[in-house]
């Protein structure tokens, strides 16, 4: 495939991949359709040449940039945003061509952030948890058509679940969106707000994955299992106690052994919410504003680190923090092509892919797989997520037809009015500077010092 027909998956992606911010625990809704009018942004009273200036003096680290698109948009990006730090990095044929770092690792650091560092990923998680989930449904341990609390059901009280369709839901209506939870019904988002659920369930703050679930099976679903798509942090904060249940491993010590150390991308672990409790080589996070610690007696904190962030249900869902590499050697492990053997067999990875059979869907060029946004331009195939938390954000993008594949992580986003806009001025961003390479470095830096 040729550059016009990148540039043509650009145009036709441009609207339909933006706007939709996964686990972001915004105040605000997000758009999901092109803004008519110019985007304010934190540095609109700049002019030009401040602008200008002050992205030239961006840091930059990792190998000598041969590749100006991203050293020209993302020091713009992150002036412009009034961000402090970024990676990105691309894979083209399961080779590493190109990682850099931007700017620094905090808000108050002058450290450049390097290629290598940790971020929060938010909903990246999502992609992960689905392919361990499907890789228990090949070794026999789990069936998609499984009934969530059959095998969870001692989860359940004595009573049974508040709304008897609850015992309905299926392992691939909750890896699809599709099991009939529905933020609306609820009030909020339960996985960000883990005071509220201690606080209903009578136990000590912060809840816990399980507290959260039995909360939630005191709730009424929104609609029919099977029979709508909604998005839902939540659904997936279910699949990891299915993981758990099947493997009798905690989530977390499932996924780094059985998926993410056969690809070489075990530096990979779930966050912490407090800040002293950061791995050493994470990044720090951009806080507009303070919130209360989730910890009793701890007082207000900046918000990365307080309530509703990376709370103790926020593992399956948006827990994970890793670096772009890492993140691209999990996506060699399931992209379908030659090279590095995949987790999963191919059989497998089309379901994974294929569209749901839900009317949300139905002639829609965009939908939600198991696990992963799909969008099928012409005879192409393209795979998509992001995540997003108070002082985070991330993209995935993955065109399976090219084996071209996007990371990018910021240790910030913007303020909760703004972040709509944030989010579709990121996604454009990085995929235009990505259709704007000409050729890509035959060179492989999985194989160097990152």
């Amino acid at each position: 495939m040729d550059r016009p027909s990148r540039r043509s998956v650009l145009a036709g992606l441009g609207s339909a991949l933006t706007g939709l911010a996964g686990c972001s625990n915004t105040d605000t809704s997000t758009t999901t359709s092109e803004t008519t009018t110019e985007p304010t942004t934190p540095s609109e009273g700049k002019t030009p040449v401040d602008t200008t200036e002050a992205a030239a003096e961006v840091a930059r680290t990792g190998h000598p940039g041969d590749i100006e698109a991203f050293d020209e948009a993302i020091p713009a990006f992150l002036t412009q945003w009034e961000l402090p730090g970024a990676t990105v990095a691309v894979m083209a044929d399961e080779r590493l061509v190109f990682t850099r770092g931007y700017g620094t690792v905090g808000p108050d650091s002058d450290e450049p952030v390097q290629p290598t560092a940790p971020f929060r990923i938010g909903s990246l998680s999502k992609p992960i948890t689905a392919v361990a989930t499907l890789d228990l449904v090949e070794k026999g341990d789990l069936s998609l058509d499984d009934r969530a609390f059959e095998i969870r059901s001692d989860l359940l009280s004595e009573g049974g679940p508040a709304d008897p369709r609850i015992e309905e839901i299926t392992v691939r209506q909750l890896l699809a969106h599709t099991a009939g939870w529905s933020t609306t019904t609820v009030g909020f988002d339960p996985v960000f707000a883990p005071n509220q659920v201690a606080q209903a369930e009578e136990t000590e703050p912060p809840a816990s994955a399980e507290t959260t679930v039995e909360f939630m099976l005191t709730r009424e679903l929104g609609y029919d299992p099977g029979t709508d798509f909604q998005y839902s942090n939540f659904g997936y904060c279910v699949l990891g106690r299915i993981i758990e249940g099947v493997t009798g491993e905690d989530y977390e010590t499932h996924v780094r052994e059985a998926i993410l150390a056969p690809l070489n991308a075990d530096g990979m672990a779930i966050g912490a919410t407090r800040r002293e409790n950061l791995r050493e080589d994470e990044v720090r996070y951009l806080s507009h504003t303070t919130v209360e610690s989730p910890f009793p007696g701890e007082g207000t904190v900046p918000r990365p680190y307080g309530t509703g962030v990376l709370s103790e249900a926020l593992d399956a869902d948006g827990g994970w923090v890793g670096s772009a590499p890492d993140l691209l050697r999990f996506v060699r492990g399931v992209d379908g092509i030659d090279g590095v053997p995949d987790i999963l067999e191919t059989e497998t990875t089309e379901t994974m892919l294929a569209r749901p059979d839900v009317s949300r869907w139905e002639g829609a060029d965009q939908y939600y797989g198991l696990g992963w946004y799909v969008e099928r331009p012409e005879d192409g195939v393209v795979l998509w997520h992001n995540g997003s938390l108070p002082g985070s954000y991330a993209f995935l993008f993955h065109d399976r037809n090219e084996s071209r594949t996007l990371v990018a992580l910021f240790n910030g986003r913007a303020p909760d009015p703004l972040f709509g806009q944030f989010n579709v001025a990121a996604q454009r961003t990085l995929i235009r500077a990505m259709s704007n390479v000409d050729s890509w470095p035959d060179r492989n830096r999985f194989e160097e010092d990152i």
